[in-house]
């Protein structure tokens, strides 16, 4: 059986409140402890279940996290590239660490392979829904 319409909006008010709270700059465990989540890897879940979410009222909030998260980033990527640029290697390992996450973060990144086991015939519009759909490489995040 479906969740209720109230229990829903419960929660699309709590990942709201989380994704907001994000924003702000506070960690999963202190976002856990004031929304009443059982784990700081509950809120963390809960979030990115909203972000991947088609909830209009949390579409915003989702895009401004993406942009803050990459400014950070770029940020970060400031303040190593001039000691990458001299040479030092944890900085150049750094700098592409951080370069990675920007693009990931917004997907910019061509997939390294394609597996298909498609019998029969596919469009170019099936084909897109199955690269969409496709589980993004979560190993650095």
């Amino acid at each position: 059986m479906s969740a209720s319409k109230a229990k829903r909006a419960e929660v699309a008010e709590r990942r709201k409140n989380a994704i907001q709270m994000v924003l702000a700059g506070l960690d999963y465990e202190t976002i856990a402890e004031r929304l009443g989540y059982a784990s700081r890897g509950a809120a963390h879940t809960d979030v990115d279940r909203a972000l991947h979410a088609n909830l209009s009222d949390v579409k915003k909030e989702a895009g401004t996290l993406r942009d803050i998260q990459a400014r950070r980033y770029h940020r970060l990527l400031a303040a190593v590239w001039p000691k990458a640029l001299k040479g030092d290697l944890k900085a150049v390992e750094t700098a592409a660490r951080l370069t990675d996450r920007v693009v990931k973060l917004y997907g910019l990144a061509e997939p390294d392979k394609l597996d298909l086991d498609v019998t029969g015939q596919i469009t170019a519009e099936d084909l897109m829904e199955i690269i969409r759909n496709a589980p993004a490489d979560d190993a650095d995040a």
